[in-house]
C-alpha cells in the first residue's frame, strides 16, 4: 500500500513539473516580444494551464488596482487587508471566503508590485500555491530583465535599443497601398531635442540636468497616449512615435507639447524650450532613413530659430530640403486622373502612326 501511494505521488509530481515547465516555457516564448509580455497575453496562458481556476489580472496604477480586462473591481472579490498583506509583504497570501479560497500573488518587477494575480477556487478545484506562484515570479523575473535591457535608467522611457529593435516591425505593420487622401491616417515619428541643453548642465550641474530631462519625461507621459511609443533617444534628444493619426493631427499635438514645455517652470533653470522635427512612416526603405528625415527636419528647426515643429514633408514641398520627391499618390493627382483619363487610340490608328513615325 505504502508502495502504491508513493507511485501515485511520483506521478502527481511528474504531472506538475511536466505541467510547470510546459507553461515555462511559453511564457518565455511569448515574453519574447513586446506584444507577447503584455497582461492579458499572461492571463490567457495562466487560465489555459488551470482551467478550473477562476482567474483575475490587475495592474497597479499608483495606489489603484485596475483590472485588465475592465471586469469586476478587486475590492469585489477580496478584502482590502488581504490586498494590503499582499502588497506589504510582497509574497503570495491565502484567504477564504465562504466556500471559496483565494490566493494572491504579487508580480514583482525589479522590487516593485507592477500587477497583483487573484485566483479564485472552489472546495472541488485544488490548486498548488508553490508552482502557481513560482509561474507567477518566472513572468515578473522575465518583465524585469527586459525593463533593465529596454529602459532608460534614469528618464523610464523605453531607450534607443528598444526603439532599433522595434522599429523595423513597426514599418512592416504598414502598409503603403495608393490613398485617395492627401493627408492619410497613419503613423508618425518625432525627434525632439531639448534647446540649449549643454548650456543648463554647464550653468547649473549635472544634477540640476538630469532634473530637467526627469521632468520633460514626465510631460511626455502626461500630453501623450499610452498607445504611443516615447523614447529616450540618447542625452538630451527624445522620440516619439504616433499611430493612426493624420499629419495635420500630429501637427497639432506637438505643437501643443511644445508649448506645454515652454510653459513649464523648471525648478532653479526656469523655463526650457525644445525643438521637434517629424516625419510620416510610410514610404521609407528602412527605419534609418526614417530616422535621417527626422534629423534633418529637427535641424532645420534648430536653424531656423528653435522652439518650433517642423514637418518633413512640408519642409520638402516649401522646397526647404534637397532632394525631396513630392507624393505622387496624393487626392488632388488622384482626382486630376480620374477628371482627364487618358484614352488609347484604336488598334490600328495606333499601328498606323507607329509604321509613319518609321525612318
Amino acid at each position: 500500500m505504502t508502495d502504491e501511494m508513493s507511485t501515485q505521488r511520483n506521478t502527481r509530481q511528474r504531472r506538475k513539473t511536466s505541467r510547470s515547465t510546459k507553461l515555462l516555457g511559453e511564457i518565455v516564448k511569448f515574453a519574447r516580444s513586446e506584444a507577447g509580455r503584455s497582461p492579458p497575453r499572461f492571463l490567457s496562458a495562466l487560465r489555459s494551464a488551470f482551467p478550473r481556476l477562476s482567474i483575475h489580472l490587475f495592474e497597479a496604477k499608483g495606489r489603484r488596482l485596475t483590472s485588465v480586462e475592465k471586469s469586476t473591481p478587486i475590492n469585489k472579490l477580496v478584502t482590502e487587508n488581504d490586498i494590503n498583506a499582499c502588497l506589504i509583504d510582497r509574497k503570495a497570501i491565502e484567504s477564504r471566503s465562504g466556500a471559496k479560497t483565494n490566493l494572491l500573488v504579487p508580480v514583482l518587477v525589479n522590487g516593485s508590485a507592477s500587477m497583483l494575480v487573484l485566483a479564485v477556487r472552489s472546495s472541488r478545484s485544488t490548486i498548488d500555491v508553490e508552482e502557481f506562484a513560482a509561474l507567477v515570479n518566472a513572468y515578473a523575473n522575465i518583465l524585469s530583465l527586459f525593463q533593465v535591457s529596454e529602459r532608460d535608467a534614469l528618464t523610464e522611457l523605453f531607450n534607443r535599443r528598444m526603439l532599433d529593435r522595434t522599429l523595423p516591425d513597426r514599418m512592416l505593420g504598414l502598409s503603403s497601398p495608393r490613398r485617395r487622401s492627401s493627408d492619410p491616417a497613419t503613423a508618425h515619428l518625432a525627434l525632439m531635442d531639448l534647446d540649449r541643453f549643454k548650456k543648463i548642465n554647464d550653468t547649473f550641474g549635472h544634477l540640476h540636468g538630469d532634473e530637467v530631462l526627469l521632468q520633460f519625461s514626465g510631460l511626455m507621459k502626461q500630453n501623450f497616449r499610452a498607445s504611443d511609443l516615447l523614447v529616450r533617444y540618447g542625452g538630451e534628444e527624445f522620440v516619439v512615435i504616433i499611430n493612426d493619426a493624420t499629419m495635420a493631427n500630429c501637427e497639432m499635438v506637438f505643437d501643443r507639447f511644445r508649448e506645454k514645455v515652454a510653459e513649464h517652470w523648471f525648478p532653479d533653470v526656469g523655463h526650457v524650450t525644445v525643438s521637434i522635427g517629424a516625419v510620416r512612416i510610410e514610404r521609407q526603405s528602412s527605419p534609418a532613413e526614417v530616422l535621417d528625415q527626422a534629423d534633418k527636419s529637427l535641424y532645420y528647426a534648430k536653424r531656423s530659430g528653435r522652439n518650433r515643429v517642423c514637418i518633413y514633408e512640408k519642409l520638402g514641398n516649401e522646397g526647404q530640403i534637397k532632394g525631396y520627391t513630392p507624393e505622387s499618390d496624393d487626392s488632388s493627382a488622384y482626382n486630376e486622373k480620374r477628371k482627364l483619363p487618358t484614352r488609347r487610340k484604336p488598334l490600328r490608328q495606333r499601328a498606323k502612326g507607329r509604321a509613319g513615325s518609321a525612318p
